[in-house]
């Protein structure tokens, strides 16, 4: 089958309005399998499982009924994709395809339910997702019948080969090296300026790293910091704390600071810490296993304790008093993430693919 004949389907949880890692990793791999000459659709379900039923999305799916379907602005879509709402994962409301792609485990559960008129099943699994309980519905998404667990992180392998004898292939996360790049040399950052998002979540310890801020500023008056994110900046933030609210440009952000600090108690991947690197920061992050991926003490990273402040802001002085230190350390780190590129992650989805579709 070629790939002009091959329909493939990706399921999402819901339709966020604003940026989020794990869609934005789908949306990826939909507009590069397009470009590939794939026929793509997304499906976005208004209703599943354990997760909140959020009027607003009601709303909007009516709303596509009347005036069609509505692209949200934050990506860009080729002009092949097509899209729907579905009133959930079933097999009335979901398109018959050759392939199907769901991620997160109430929305794959879902998905391993399907007649296999809708495709040949693949878990895109983008964390060990237990952040909310139900952990023997975590495990039961790893087992579903006929279906190819895909994760992002070598860690990640190793979790969900504990749980099923199901077919797990490792695919590391891309990056599009066409915007994140070192743009401003390295050697001449200014070393007293340092980057952050900022999260509501508290998996991603936003407080923490806001605490070991304020440390440094006392000790260094210097210091210059710049946060960004997808909420409204947080309550009281001091004046020499510039935040940034969906930052058209942030590469542009990464190239102009010398240190990157995520304080992430999980993570998935860490796919903002990894654009950093690509950019020339050098990462101080939280010892965690998705950080670990890339983030090696001493070598390409500094890493500290979650939830330690004061650990984090004396990693991030040592790097602002040795700059030849923080110069070294950003290099390699940017010379390691090279690997993960996009190129090579679609590459292997498309295999898997392909390897799926053999005996069709």
């Amino acid at each position: 089958m070629t790939a002009k004949k091959t329909k493939i389907n990706f399921i999402l949880p819901f339709k966020p309005r604003r940026p989020a890692g794990g869609f934005r990793v789908m949306y990826e791999y939909a507009n590069r399998l397009s470009a590939r000459g794939y026929q793509v659709h997304l499906t976005f379900p208004i209703k599943t499982p354990y997760m909140e039923y959020r009027l607003p999305y009601i709303a909007r799916y009516i709303l596509s009924k009347i005036e069609g379907f509505s692209h949200d602005k934050w990506f860009e879509f080729l002009p092949d994709i097509t899209m729907s709402y579905a009133p959930s994962v079933k097999d009335k409301y979901v398109q018959n395809a050759d392939i199907v792609i769901a991620t997160w485990w109430a929305t794959a559960l879902e998905m391993g339910s399907l007649s296999p008129s809708k495709g040949r099943k693949i878990n895109l699994i983008q964390g060990f997702e237990n952040w909310e309980g139900h952990e023997d519905l975590l495990h039961k998404s790893y087992n579903m019948l006929d279906t190819v667990n895909v994760v992002v992180a070598s860690y990640l392998e190793k979790k969900v080969k504990h749980f099923t004898n199901n077919r797990v292939e490792l695919i590391e996360n891309g990056i599009d090296t066409g915007i994140y790049y070192v743009k401003d040399e390295i050697e001449s950052r200014n070393p007293l300026s340092v980057a952050m998002m900022y999260s509501i979540q508290e998996i991603k310890g936003s407080k923490y790293g806001l605490e070991a801020l304020g440390m440094v500023k006392e000790e260094i008056p210097e210091l210059q910091v710049e946060l960004f994110g997808i909420s409204p900046a947080p309550d009281n933030l001091p004046e020499w704390i510039k935040y940034y609210r969906n930052p058209d440009a942030l590469s542009d952000l990464y190239n102009r600071n010398a240190i990157f600090i995520s304080n992430s108690f999980t993570e998935g991947f860490g796919l903002v810490s990894v654009e950093s690197m690509f950019c020339g920061c050098a990462l101080v992050g939280t010892d965690i296993e998705g950080h670990k991926e890339y983030a090696f003490d001493g070598k390409t990273a500094l890493l500290v304790e979650p939830g330690n402040a004061r650990m984090m802001a004396d990693k991030i002085i040592s790097l602002v008093r040795d700059n030849e230190y923080r110069i070294a350390l950003a290099k390699n780190g940017n010379s390691y993430v090279q690997r993960f590129k996009w190129e090579n992650a679609v590459d292997k989805m498309e295999g898997i693919i392909i390897s799926l579709l053999k005996d069709l």
